[in-house]
């Protein structure tokens, strides 16, 4: 119990400075739209189940556990069969004059996860994300949204698990930004992206907060 206070001690202490910290890119074609498109194609890309990926997703199975069950200390998780939100706002008003919230249940395919484990990640990316603790507004569902969340999640996982937190959050939400529905839930990683420092990708220069190829890639 101790250890698990701890962990949500130290999520809250991170969690209250991450929403200023500076983003590497901008919004804009160049910006965080470009990098979106490079990480959709390479969630596209990539295999739908690769062995040497599996140990990184299993680290974040741990963490999920921990933090659910103290989400659940602060709110009600309940996981239904329809949509329960229009938007984040909407999330955040529900959930503020309830007390609970409400995770959609479909969609939980996953490879190695369980269904439970799968539904429980889901609970901590939304709470984690959109439902503030009290002083913090919450972030939308956008790709700036879910970049903020991930910065959150980031500061709370072991290093080994990084790779597959990218794929799970930054992959599959730039996916669904891009194509407009939601990816077959895979088990890889994705080459070419900083897992820590989101915005840099292999073969571009950040200037001025957008991305250019280097001269010696462009084709």
């Amino acid at each position: 119990m101790a250890a698990d206070n701890l962990i949500f001690e130290t999520f809250s202490k991170w969690r209250s400075q991450f929403l200023n910290e500076k983003l590497m890119l901008k919004p804009g074609p160049n910006g965080w739209d470009l990098y979106g498109k490079l990480v959709a194609q390479a969630y596209a890309d990539a295999p739908d189940y690769d062995e040497g990926a599996v140990k990184h997703f299993k680290a974040l199975a741990p963490f999920v556990e921990k933090m659910f069950n103290q989400i659940q200390s602060r709110v009600k998780v309940e996981f239904v069969d329809d949509d329960p939100y229009k938007n984040d706002e909407d999330m955040r008003q529900q959930v503020k004059s309830s007390g609970v919230l409400k995770i959609w249940r479909g969609g939980t395919d996953h490879p190695i996860y369980s269904d439970e484990t799968n539904l429980k990640m889901r609970a901590v990316h939304d709470y984690m994300a959109h439902i503030q603790p009290i002083g913090h507004r919450g972030t939308g569902f956008d790709m700036k949204g879910e970049i903020q969340a991930y910065n959150a999640h980031l500061k709370t996982i072991p290093r080994s698990a990084a790779g597959a937190l990218f794929t799970e959050v930054i992959g599959q939400a730039s996916y669904f930004l891009n194509f407009g529905n939601f990816p077959k839930q895979k088990i890889a990683l994705l080459p070419g992206f900083d897992y820590i420092n989101l915005g840099v990708v292999e073969g571009y220069d950040i200037i001025n907060k957008q991305l250019y190829k280097e001269k010696n890639n462009e084709n």
